[in-house]
């Protein structure tokens, strides 16, 4: 059931994350009304705002490449599609992105969860972790980590890089983001 937005933040419950939902409020300010993707613990509240807010249309999918079809489709019928993964699943739709978002220059704004990277304790995600910014890096796509930046400053460039550019740009978000 969606629910309305609740004064300057969309808080989702008592543990909602002022974070989250400040990136969220940005992203409906430049455009963002279509969210798809693959569930990530890390992106939770990410996901929560978008399955709580009337003005996006969010679909849930189960693998990665299915997310990618669904953006790009949206993206033809006029939408403003945002698509939300772990970075192993950024490994599992690397041929999706190379053959069909790159070619046909489909602008999509990626929120990817940065598993594996330093200071995280998953062994399963390291081999991933360490070589996800070279994967970005080898499509010749551009991408931020979410540290200390403002996040209007942020999106900002996101979205001047993708309409520059009309590529995908992709925003890793490490564990303990939002806090």
């Amino acid at each position: 059931m969606k629910k309305e937005a609740l004064g300057e933040f969309n808080f989702l419950n008592e543990k909602g994350s002022k974070k989250a939902d400040k990136l969220h409020q940005t992203l409906i300010k430049k455009g963002v009304d279509f969210v798809t993707g693959v569930p990530c613990g890390v992106l939770k509240h990410i996901i929560s705002n978008a399955s709580s807010d009337n003005r996006i249309l969010h679909i849930p999918v189960n693998r990665e490449s299915e997310a990618i079809g669904v953006a790009a489709g949206a993206y033809f019928s006029g939408k403003c599609p945002m698509v939300y993964m772990q970075n192993s699943g950024l490994f599992s739709a690397s041929n999706d992105i190379a053959s069909l978002l790159i070619p046909y220059r489909i602008p999509i704004l990626f929120i990817i969860s940065y598993r594996g990277c330093e200071g995280e304790d998953a062994i399963q995600h390291f081999a991933t972790g360490r070589a996800t910014e070279k994967l970005i890096d080898s499509f010749g796509l551009r991408f931020q980590i979410l540290e200390n930046q403002e996040i209007d400053a942020l999106v900002e460039w996101i979205f001047e890089e993708m309409q520059e550019y009309s590529l995908p740009v992709m925003l890793l978000l490490k564990r303990g983001w939002d806090k």
